[in-house]
């Protein structure tokens, strides 16, 4: 077994419990179990180059990524239900359509605009915002202070918001 390996499963075994915890918060429709188990495999594929020095961030850092994954597709499949019964059931409040295109070029901008960010700030944001971990419980997630994960949040929504006030007259005219 290699030496990142061997790290990484000592960590696993010792955060277990902690990853539960937070897999059952950020998680709306899998199981905290069915996530540890995808982490686990996550952990099986990680090399020896280059070598792990604290192995309880990096298996955090694991853990954020795939719930941040884990996340967007939770997102993606909510939009594609929402949007079936928007299909199958019609929607009795439906706003005009340019209300809807400006709406939707908005969201567009938004979502592009996070996709963007750069990291860590995108999983802080993530993390925090979108899955409701407590600051206290990212910043020992990702081994960094309060305050730094503090400094992400403000640049994430500051950034978000430029992109959500911005307007590119370009594809208009």
């Amino acid at each position: 077994m290699s030496s990142n390996l061997t790290i990484l499963n000592k960590a696993f075994t010792a955060e277990r419990n902690a990853l539960s915890r937070l897999f059952q918060k950020v998680s709306r429709t899998m199981a905290a179990d069915d996530l540890l188990q995808m982490l686990w495999l996550r952990i099986q594929r990680v090399g020896d180059n280059p070598p792990i020095h604290n192995g309880k961030a990096y298996l955090y850092r694991l853990a954020s990524n795939l719930a941040v994954d884990q996340g967007r597709a939770e997102a993606r499949m909510e939009r594609l239900q929402a949007e079936a019964r928007s299909i199958l059931y019609g929607d009795e409040s439906t706003p005009d359509v340019e209300q809807a295109f400006l709406a939707r070029e908005e969201l567009e901008r938004v979502m592009a605009a996070a996709e963007r960010l750069p990291e860590p700030t995108r999983t802080v944001f993530w993390l925090n915002r979108m899955k409701d971990v407590p600051l206290r419980d990212v910043a020992v997630m990702l081994g960094v202070s309060r305050t730094t994960v503090e400094k992400h949040i403000r640049r994430a929504i500051t950034l978000l918001g430029d992109a959500r006030n911005s307007h590119d007259c370009s594809r208009h005219g």
